[in-house]
């Protein structure tokens, strides 16, 4: 049995930790991987920032606490897989002494290098991490550009969602438009609330909002983010939009919610930032959009169930290069090579 202990931000209730690590435990174990999981965050510090808590210093004191008592308990020598960093907002000398005496593979879904950019004490953490690492992992094409100056054992395995589960509910007569997200990543689709306020006014539609508030002067249906909630309005909803600002940040995402979109059958309206432009076709799954009257323009279009059929076979035919079996396999190859 190979050992591997997996040292994540977050527990499965933080989207980048539930789908980059968790979900991908059994398949570890069913290839002869023995996995000890370990996250920094406890679900209370992600239960006040969703409720609108703002970040709390306490619940960041409490986590390195927890985070020094885990790396104790773990023998020397045992491989593994790190979630960016093991102590967030400390300097690199403070997790060298834990990873000099094993083999690290840093595992990256957001370009979170940028926040210790202008930090003195923590600019370099990033470069020294990476260059020490056994190998790199990056959900998307800018990442993996940008760390392979670092480590040239880096790989790129895009964050896929797990299989829909089947529901009975069928797709409404009204044509719903998705969003779906968390409360951290709501202000992306209201910087383009004017554009779905245009769109209200030229044709109709319902925005179906998972894990997020409703919008002024635009039909709106709001459900909690929950997996079951996620998977019904994925198997309701019409079409799926994900807006992005351009900025550094937002050109580092994993495109994810493209991905969801396409494995669910539905067409799509993005931003062209970052993966966003690797993952969708531009006209046959989907339309980009920059300007707010674009923005608009698309969602009329997608109102047109026969312009979402036309799409339909490129989009399943797209969805069959982001499968979790595959992403596993991937995982598991890249694990072996580069810590046994």
């Amino acid at each position: 049995m190979k050992k591997l202990t997996v040292w994540t931000r977050y527990g499965e209730l933080g989207a980048s930790s539930r789908l980059r690590y968790y979900q991908f435990v059994p398949y570890l174990k069913k290839s002869g991987w023995e996995v000890q999981l370990n996250n920094f965050f406890a679900d209370s510090y992600l239960h006040k920032l969703y409720a609108g808590n703002g970040k709390s210093l306490l619940e960041l004191l409490f986590s390195w606490r927890r985070r020094c008592g885990q790396m104790r308990r773990v023998e020397t020598g045992i491989p593994a897989l790190i979630e960016y960093e093991l102590l967030p907002f400390l300097p690199y000398f403070m997790e060298k002494r834990f990873l000099q005496n094993r083999r690290y593979i840093l595992n990256f879904d957001d370009a979170v290098d940028l926040r210790y950019e202008s930090i003195p004490v923590l600019c370099r953490k990033y470069p020294q991490l990476l260059g020490n690492a056994a190998g790199v992992i990056t959900a998307n094409d800018m990442l993996l550009d940008k760390f392979s100056k670092y480590n040239s054992r880096i790989c790129k395995i895009p964050t896929v969602p797990p299989p829909l589960i089947p529901v009975t509910a069928d797709k409404p007569e009204r044509f719903t438009l998705l969003w779906i997200g968390t409360p951290v990543t709501l202000a992306y689709l209201y910087e383009r609330r004017k554009a779905l306020q245009m769109a209200a006014a030229k044709c109709d539609f319902e925005l179906l909002i998972v894990g997020g508030s409703a919008i002024d002067g635009v039909p709106c249906r709001v459900m909690p983010w929950s997996e079951e909630n996620e998977n019904l309005a994925l198997h309701i909803a019409h079409a799926g939009i994900m807006p992005l600002p351009e900025t550094p940040f937002a050109r580092g995402k994993s495109a994810y919610k493209l991905i969801r979109y396409l494995q669910s059958g539905i067409p799509a309206i993005a931003s062209p930032v970052g993966e966003n432009r690797v993952i969708m076709e531009e006209g046959r799954t989907g339309f980009f959009a920059q300007s707010d009257a674009d923005w608009a323009e698309a969602i009329c279009c997608l109102a047109d169930p026969g312009v979402r059929a036309k799409m339909y076979p490129a989009i399943i035919s797209a969805a069959g290069r982001y499968t979790l079996d595959s992403a596993a396999e991937k995982l598991h190859c890249f694990l072996t090579e580069a810590l046994l």
